[in-house]
């Protein structure tokens, strides 16, 4: 594993302190920095025996020698350019090829890394969780927020989901102007970055929940809290409640309740399955706006 230059280009440390002061990056990466990229002209060949979860630098070292991944970064970097200068989505102003392409770009992208995830060390959840983000951002990028146009409505938690793209965008915006100012090592970089992370947190989330229910099932008509840490609990009373009323029906209509508590089970165990990828979706994410 080579060390990336980016090491040796004086934005490293910087960019450490603000990580250490967030409580973004864990202690022992301060010992692998300093026994490998903190050393000028070594190699580390150590990191193949180190588990790719570990830590940032030991999963960020082997994507920086990703051209599959910095491929990624380049589109989900280029994403802010897109926006009309007049902030008017509505105006048909738009460079409808020049949007189709970058929408080609991602779509190759996205394919590329989900056929070398296991090379990497990417989980595919991962991959598709940053790919469904990146693509809902071009969508609203190019064209503002979407009526749906279908024959039967989608459940309110797809609104909510793209409720939340106005919101992510404006704080991307406010990490990159601190950072174009020279305040990564800030408290306001701390904060606006601490912003940015909890909103793609939950939509993380939402999005999991919006793409596993089902419109005939009993989670369709439901609105989530917008906290993260309120989903769960949310899902554990909507589980109680099924459960109530399974148990006043006694056999009538228990078939229909199996169902139901079937569809709850499954939720719950998509919604785990994105929590337990939360710490490396953070990593990802620092080294999409922070390297």
């Amino acid at each position: 594993m080579k060390n990336n230059s980016r090491f040796h280009s004086g934005l490293i440390p910087p960019a450490l302190g603000f990580l250490f002061a967030a409580g973004l990056l864990p202690l022992d990466t301060a010992s692998a920095f300093d026994q490998t990229g903190g050393q000028t002209g070594t190699n580390d060949e150590r990191g193949s025996d180190v588990s790719l979860s570990r830590n940032l630098f030991t999963r960020t070292s082997v994507l920086w020698s990703s051209p599959q991944w910095q491929e990624f970064k380049r589109i989900w970097k280029k994403l802010r350019s897109i926006a009309p200068a007049d902030g008017d989505y509505s105006s048909n102003q738009l460079d409808y090829e020049r949007i189709n392409k970058i929408r080609i770009e991602l779509d190759n992208s996205y394919a590329e890394l989900m056929r070398i995830s296991e090379e990497i060390g990417i989980d595919s959840l991962d991959i598709r969780l940053l790919y469904r983000l990146a693509s809902d951002r071009l969508l609203f990028l190019s064209y503002g927020s979407v009526l749906s146009m279908t024959r039967m409505m989608p459940p309110p938690v797809s609104d909510q989901t793209d409720d939340l793209l106005p919101q992510i965008e404006a704080r991307i915006d406010t990490v990159v102007r601190l950072r174009e100012d020279g305040l990564i090592s800030s408290g306001e970089m701390i904060t606006a970055f601490s912003n940015l992370r909890s909103s793609i947190d939950l939509y993380y989330l939402l999005e999991t929940i919006n793409s596993e229910t089902r419109y005939s099932g009993v989670l369709w008509t439901v609105r989530w809290p917008m906290e993260v840490d309120r989903i769960q609990p949310h899902l554990d009373s909507i589980k109680t409640s099924v459960m109530e009323s399974l148990r006043n029906a006694g056999s009538e209509n228990e078939e229909g309740y199996s169902v139901m508590l079937e569809d709850l089970r499954n939720m719950e165990q998509s919604i785990n399955n994105v929590q337990d990828r939360l710490p490396a979706l953070h990593d990802l994410l620092l080294d999409l706006e922070l390297f």
